[in-house]
């Protein structure tokens, strides 16, 4: 009843109201496109074997477990190295000196990681070092100025196929309806004589 008092007041065309009714409109129709190109064009067994392999091909092999002092300045990080270096434990150092939480777990970053998600010249100097190695140098980011050592590595094992075939099929299903709304975009440019 409310709803169709504010449609008899007119709210339905003002403002942000009548953007969001429109991109609500839009999002259903394209879910309904979306279902009715894919009844037909269910996954195969071998498109779905084909894309299980692509992603575990894009996995990282190795993962990686660290600690880390971040500090402002490179000064600051070059003493950090030269306080391990005499002695304390890296940890000490970094609960006295590191500006981020971890610095209250003694830099540890917790559970472990790829590289590729962290910034990238942390996640560099992770892969150029050994496993209990620490940087011989600071390491910049746009966080500041980092020490790292490197405490253990793991290789990565995919999950079996069973257990993320249905994520496989919707990814699988997700590209199939890309492509189609590619080839329509590309007909409306030859239409319009686009290039």
């Amino acid at each position: 009843i409310i709803a169709q008092q504010a449609a008899k007041d007119g709210l339905d065309k003002k403002g942000e109201t009548a953007a969001l009714l429109s991109l609500s409109r839009l999002q259903l129709l394209e879910q309904a496109a979306s279902e009715s190109y894919l009844k037909d064009r269910k996954a195969t067994e071998v498109e779905l074997k084909a894309e299980y392999d692509t992603q575990v091909a894009a996995l990282p092999k190795t993962q990686y477990k660290a600690h880390h002092i971040l500090v402002k300045t490179e000064a600051e990080a070059k003493d950090a190295i030269e306080r391990i270096r005499k002695g304390q434990k890296f940890e000490t150092v970094a609960k006295a000196m590191s500006l981020d939480s971890s610095g209250a777990n003694g830099g540890d970053l917790g559970d472990f990681f790829a590289p590729a998600a962290m910034v990238k010249p942390f996640g560099d100097a992770v892969i150029a070092l050994k496993k209990g190695e620490m940087t011989p140098t600071p390491v910049q980011t746009e966080f500041g100025w980092h020490v790292i050592r490197l405490d253990d590595t793991r290789e990565t094992s995919a999950p079996p196929f069973d257990a993320v075939k249905e994520r496989v099929e919707q990814i699988v299903q997700a590209k199939k309806f890309k492509a189609y709304g590619d080839e329509l975009l590309q007909a409306l440019d030859q239409l319009n004589g686009w290039p």
